[in-house]
């Protein structure tokens, strides 16, 4: 019956389930799931002889689930989360009416992220719950939301009204989204992104900006890039942190950005930064680093600044680098970071990246690129992290960037992200 166990299940309108007493706290989640996604109603008996899925405890699987076809399909799971996990797994199978296959799937990558740029695309909340809802199919846990940019900033302030967009997310909507991915089993990353891509943020204070002086130039703001000298400046941007991270209480991580501030080749150019630019620049990320871990958080910030031209740095060992890219010679290798002993997380920008209009001479990636030519330690510019330094590499992201936000519909997004992300989760387990 193996081989037409997917059929066999794909076409019952209802699925009987049997559930040990000791998951029976799944039971709702997967019964709302399995209705929004796969529109099959899940019937919970008492009599493992009648179901068609048996879930049952095996404390010895250590964070794995064991999914066995015959002629019913066992699933055996050591928690609660690794039930739900391996209810979902079967869920991608009946979907994409692909062979339940037998098997230990121990868990390949501790993070897997899904990124969402909507300082540029306003999402709804609505259209966020889908995403969601598509990240626990696959098995997503964290969903990292990009609410800064230049061209929009999507989050209620109290602090600074003045600042935010015309579509943007409410507090109260915000505190919905963070229950429902609780609920779901995923975290949500806020992403702020400073001491660049400032110009939402600075257009009401031009004298927080940074200034340039170009040969036989006239000195001017860059709308974009914070005066990081500025002790004024500084404490805006931290007031920030320090509104956001009171919402986010139940966050473990908070991503402070610290990508393209400035064309560091030229730093000369910048009345501010002349002397010990880098330095300074090192300093305000420390700073905020340490601010924002001060309450709780783990920072993550880009990793294009840092140890540039092989030199040395004084970017404090509490952040964690999100990897995207070495499209400059002047940007350090990933072995660098991890010689230095950072935690990575994968956002190979080659690979990973959705950029909307295929801006910046990106190309929008493909399942099968994500599938066959993409691996969880292959980085940017085709760096492979080797053997030993792999337990640095805490996770990887499907990033979604709205460059051009008119180019996709939320709808066309969430169809598209949904077909690249059942590709990205085929490194999620192995299967012994």
């Amino acid at each position: 019956m193996d081989a037409n166990k997917t059929s066999f299940v794909s076409e019952m309108n209802e699925v009987r389930v049997f559930l040990v007493e000791a998951f029976v706290g799944e039971k709702e989640r997967i019964t709302h799931l399995y209705m929004q996604l796969l529109e099959k109603q899940i019937c919970f008996i008492d009599k493992p002889e009648l179901a068609t899925i048996i879930v049952k405890n095996s404390s010895e699987l250590n964070d794995t689930f064991v999914i066995e076809v015959a002629e019913t399909i066992m699933i055996s799971a050591d928690s609660s989360l690794t039930a739900f996990r391996g209810m979902m797994y079967l869920a991608q199978q009946i979907k994409a009416g692909s062979e339940i296959k037998s098997g230990k799937f121990r868990e390949v990558l501790t993070e897997r992220i899904v990124m969402l740029d909507i300082g540029r695309k306003y999402f709804s909340l609505s259209k966020l719950r889908q995403i969601l809802e598509q990240m626990a199919l696959y098995g997503f846990n964290f969903l990292q939301v990009h609410f800064s940019e230049n061209t929009g900033f999507r989050i209620e302030s109290e602090k600074y009204p003045e600042l935010v967009s015309e579509n943007f997310l409410t507090k109260k909507e915000i505190k919905a989204l963070i229950r429902y991915a609780a609920y779901l089993s995923i975290e949500i990353i806020p992403d702020i992104d400073t001491p660049g891509h400032m110009e939402q943020l600075l257009k009401t204070h031009p004298q927080w900006q940074l200034t340039i002086k170009k040969p036989q130039e006239e000195i001017t703001n860059i709308p974009s890039a914070l005066a990081i000298t500025n002790e004024e400046a500084v404490a805006f941007a931290l007031s920030l942190y320090d509104e956001y991270m009171a919402l986010f209480t139940d966050s473990r991580y908070f991503h402070i950005g610290a990508d393209e501030f400035i064309d560091f080749d030229q730093i000369e150019l910048y009345p501010s930064l002349a002397d010990g630019g880098i330095t300074k620049f090192e300093s305000y990320v420390n700073t905020v680093a340490k601010f924002v871990k001060a309450r709780g958080f783990v920072p993550r910030v880009w990793n294009d600044a840092f140890f540039r031209n092989g030199k040395t740095s004084t970017l404090t060992k509490a952040v964690e680098i999100t990897y995207w890219t070495k499209w400059q010679k002047e940007m350090a290798p990933i072995q660098t970071f991890l010689d230095a002993g950072y935690s990575v997380v994968n956002f190979n920008d080659n690979y990973l990246y959705y950029v909307l209009g295929e801006n910046a001479g990106y190309t929008y990636p493909t399942v099968e690129k994500l599938k066959y030519l993409w691996q969880p330690n292959l980085f940017s510019s085709e760096q492979q992290v080797p053997l030993q330094n792999q337990k640095q590499v805490k996770g990887a992201a499907l990033a979604v960037w709205c460059d051009k936000p008119e180019a996709k519909t939320e709808k066309e997004i969430i169809e598209e992200l949904t077909k690249l992300m059942e590709g990205f989760s085929f490194h999620f387990h192995k299967i012994d």
